[in-house]
């Protein structure tokens, strides 16, 4: 496999004889959904948040809006299919998607949420102490105002 993505590899699989239009136009949605689906892995973590977060054939065509039996033709048994096979188990690879590995990521998430709450209270904390300096402030401010309109008669 080259050094691009796997969408890629697929992209160059498009030959002259793939002069189907039907064909050009199920290995365009394919291509198209590998990088959506890549997409959305690097946005969610590492992680595919559908299908339980397993990467199918099924899931991939589902999301072509390819049939999966039109995998295993003779135009794409030999070629797409292979491809499609071959990237599935890359992103596999790359994705948590085992129950442990899912618990031990919702553990660790779970830990940094609750060491939010108390972070909240202290950052609230910090701000009533400022609050409150600046209501003080405020309050002598309005007493030096009132002093000062008084000795100059403005009252």
């Amino acid at each position: 496999m080259s050094s691009q993505t796997p969408a890629a590899d697929l992209a160059r699989e498009v030959e002259p004889a793939h002069s189907h239009p039907r064909t050009e136009a199920a290995l365009q949605r394919l291509r198209q959904a590998m990088a959506q689906i890549e997409a959305e892995i690097e946005a969610h973590g590492g992680s595919y948040p559908y299908n339980h977060g397993r990467m199918t054939q099924s899931e991939l065509c589902r999301r072509a809006d390819v049939k999966k039996a039109t995998l295993q033709n003779p135009v794409h048994k030999d070629t797409t299919r292979v491809e499609v096979m071959s990237w599935c188990d890359a992103i596999n690879a790359r994705l948590a998607q085992t129950r442990d590995a899912a618990r031990l990521q919702l553990a660790a998430s779970a830990d940094a949420s609750s060491a939010e709450p108390q972070s909240l209270l202290d950052q609230l904390a910090s701000l009533q102490q400022r609050l409150d300096a600046a209501e003080s402030l405020v309050e002598q401010l309005q007493v030096q105002n009132r002093q000062l309109r008084a000795q100059l008669g403005l009252d």
